[in-house]
Parts: structure tokens; sequence; C-alpha cells
């Protein structure tokens, strides 16, 4: 049986370490859009946005966290993950979030202050994100699908055009 290639991961968030072990794949809500993660990737840090960390551990199973927001440092073969808050997707409260959510919206239509508009629109895009988290556990768990989730990718569209030599002047 042939060698796959793995790299430590290690998850921690305000109450203690969440995950800790060797895997094969991350796939991390990076700020500015999803990171895929391999063994040898090139060192990166990134602030983190609510979302998915999908896991595939040594052993080939997937694990699937919410993170609430953090931070992200890749070294060659080592994943540190310092979390602001993380669950099972299964165990997100729908009723809580949905409240939250309502909360988050009468903030943003009072216009208190400018502080209280970017909490209310931090605490939107954060509860957003838990609901189709949880929508899409839901659908594949209908589906039949408990091993995971199916993270094929719609086709993009409406993908700007690009001239380099735009860029470049």
């Amino acid at each position: 049986m042939a060698h796959i290639p793995t790299f430590r991961l290690h998850v921690v968030d305000v109450h203690g370490e969440v995950y800790y072990g060797d895997v094969r794949f991350v796939a991390a809500p990076a700020e500015m859009g999803e990171v895929g993660i391999l063994p040898g990737h090139a060192p990166l840090l990134s602030r983190m946005r609510p979302g998915e960390l999908r896991i595939t551990a040594a052993d080939g199973s997937l694990q699937i966290l919410f993170l609430e927001g953090g931070m992200l440092e890749v070294q060659p073969y080592l994943v540190s993950i310092l979390a602001d808050a993380s669950l099972r997707v299964p165990d997100i409260d729908l009723k809580d979030t949905e409240a939250r959510l309502q909360a988050a919206q009468r903030a943003l239509s009072e216009h208190t202050s400018e502080m209280n508009l970017l909490m209310a629109e931090q605490e939107l895009k954060r509860e957003l994100a838990k609901i189709q988290a949880h929508q899409r556990y839901q659908q594949n768990l209908q589906l039949g699908k408990t091993d995971g989730y199916d993270w094929r990718r719609p086709p993009l569209t409406g993908i700007p055009e690009i001239n380099i030599q735009d860029l470049e002047e």
C-alpha cells in the first residue's frame, strides 16, 4: 500500500484544544476565500471568516467543524488554527441562530452607532454562515450521505475577463 502524505493540524478555540492529529487535506474559510491545504503547502498567514473547516484525516475520514472566525497559520507540515469559537455542524442550534440573526437585522435597521453597525454586520455574516452550513448538512443527511458532504462546486459563471497587460501598466 502506497504511503499517503500527511501533515499535522492543530485547532484550538477559547475553550481549549478542538482537534489535533495528522490529516491529508484541510479546506479552511480564509478571509479572502476558501483555502485548500495539502502537505507541503507554502507558508501562509490569514484571518478566517465564519464558515466550515473540512478535515480529511489520515485514515480518509471526513470531519467538519464550524468556525466563527480566527487566525490560520500554514507551514509545510503544520497547520495551526486559532478559532474564535467552534462547534460541530450538527450541533448548530437553528432557533438560537435565527434569533441572533433577527437581532442583528434589527440593529442594522436602527443605525444606533457606527460600532454597533459593524458588530451587527459581523453577527449577521456569522449567523448566515451557520444557517448555510446546517442546511448543507441536512440536505446531505436526506440524501443518505452520512460520511460527509458532496463538495463538488457548480461551474463558475460571470467571471470577469482580466487583461494582464492592463494590470502591468
